[in-house]
């Protein structure tokens, strides 16, 4: 018998063992670094409930425990990131699509919930913030909506706006949001999930 055919089975019995032994990948880390009790979401684009706004990637949603009681000061607190082709991002574009992104999003949870749709049109105010750290330009504002969630009351929501390039091929877009004023307990936490987030 040949050295070449006796230590192939040697080989053989050694490497089944370790393949069956060798953990697995590492899943691939959260697209936001918010801690492990926000509830997360997952949507691809075009959005159902906002289909016009015209991105192509994805959004990831995450929500904090507060998110749910609005009725409170930090009510309705949550961030979400949109991972997408690279498109202009300046306030206005923002603005608009903000705005068309509540307009449907409370619309849709209003005829899920059969509630009366209220007639209100979402409004968002832009203004230029200094970049964080590792993102390209930065906007804060307000968002001047209804809350389909609750009771159709009128919402204003606080929030902070970041983007940036991540290679050639995508962007990222960060928002922050809350009831609460931006100098309020909710927004120290906020910064550092947007921080602790990488490309």
């Amino acid at each position: 018998m040949s050295f070449r055919r006796t230590l192939a089975p040697i080989l053989l019995a050694v490497a089944l063992p370790a393949a069956a032994q060798a953990p697995p990948p590492a899943a691939p880390s959260p697209p936001i670094a918010a801690p492990a009790d926000w509830r997360t979401e997952t949507f691809q684009f075009p959005l159902a409930f906002a289909p016009s706004i015209p991105f192509e990637g994805s959004e990831h949603v995450r929500f904090s425990p507060q998110w749910g009681k609005f009725g409170a000061d930090d009510g309705f607190t949550y961030v979400f990131l949109w991972d997408i082709k690279p498109v202009p991002m300046e306030a206005a574009h923002l603005e608009r699509g903000l705005a068309v992104y509540f307009d449907g999003l409370m619309e849709n949870v209003a005829r899920a919930r059969k509630l009366e749709e209220f007639p209100v049109m979402t409004a968002v105010v832009l203004h230029p913030l200094a970049a964080p750290t590792g993102w390209k330009e930065a906007y804060a504002g307000a968002i001047h909506t209804w809350n389909a969630f609750g009771k159709g009351e009128d919402l204003r929501l606080n929030l902070e706006v970041a983007h940036r390039l991540c290679g050639a091929e995508r962007m990222q877009v960060f928002f922050a949001v809350s009831k609460a004023t931006r100098g309020a307990r909710p927004w120290p936490e906020l910064r550092g999930v947007r921080q602790a987030t990488s490309c």
